[in-house]
């Protein structure tokens, strides 16, 4: 594998040499299996060395893989103040799972049918349609904390797959992450929070949390960045 590139100028001469390159037949690894091995070898190609960290992936840029087919990319993960509120969302909003298990699976693109999203001072707040109690909320601050350390700058690289074999079509790079527009966004809806978390057991007060996502389909991605370019 190679060594991870070390500046801008180096990082987009590899993803250009990559969309050139055209289809590329993957190694039959674990790695590269299921819908994550595409992105897997292109951070393969590109030397880079991810894995789950609240970091860009290369030289400030984070990269994200997407097709024809996705719906939505997850920017980053960020759970909610304050604390142990997800137990209360699983206990007051969940419903029971086919093991029995209480389960809050719940996305709300600015509004759904049970909560809408608010920009109350300086905070996000998901609140319930109707009636009250404890609310999950996240400060401004936190929200374009972790936003521009992970997301300031994004390369959203398109391609396709038949078995084996992918090929990368294009590649968008996006700088300048607009703090106004993210928070605008959040709240019109083009950006999603997600929520997926359950009792670990039913009845029990544990929890499994798959992390409260915020995600945005690969089209509205250039509404949240003042300066964007295509290689390839």
């Amino acid at each position: 594998m190679p060594n991870p590139p070390a500046t801008k100028k180096e990082l987009f001469s590899r993803l250009r040499n990559i969309i050139q390159h055209g289809w590329y037949e993957m190694p039959d690894t674990p790695r590269n299996a299921g819908t994550g091995g595409p992105s897997n070898f292109l951070e393969d190609l590109l030397g880079l060395n991810v894995g789950k960290r609240d970091i860009p992936d290369s030289v400030c840029w984070e990269i994200k893989y997407f097709t024809a087919d996705t719906n939505l990319i997850t920017l980053f993960h960020k759970e909610a103040q304050p604390p142990n509120i997800m137990r209360y969302m699983v206990s007051k909003w969940g419903w029971k799972d086919a093991q029995g298990r209480l389960s809050f699976r719940h996305t709300i693109a600015g509004k759904s049918d049970r909560f809408r999203v608010d920009s109350d001072g300086n905070q996000i707040v998901v609140r319930p349609v109707k009636g009250n109690g404890p609310v999950p909320y996240w400060t401004h601050d936190e929200l374009l904390n972790i936003a521009g350390g992970k997301i300031r700058r994004m390369v959203l690289v398109k391609g396709e797959r038949t078995g084996r074999k992918v090929r990368y079509l294009q590649a968008d790079c996006y700088e300048n992450l607009h703090i106004g527009f993210f928070i605008y966004e959040l709240v019109r809806g083009t950006i999603r929070i997600d929520f997926d978390v359950r009792e670990a057991k039913p009845g029990s007060k544990g929890l499994r949390n798959h992390g409260t996502k915020f995600r945005v389909s690969p089209d509205d991605v250039c509404r949240l960045y003042t300066k964007k370019e295509r290689l390839g």
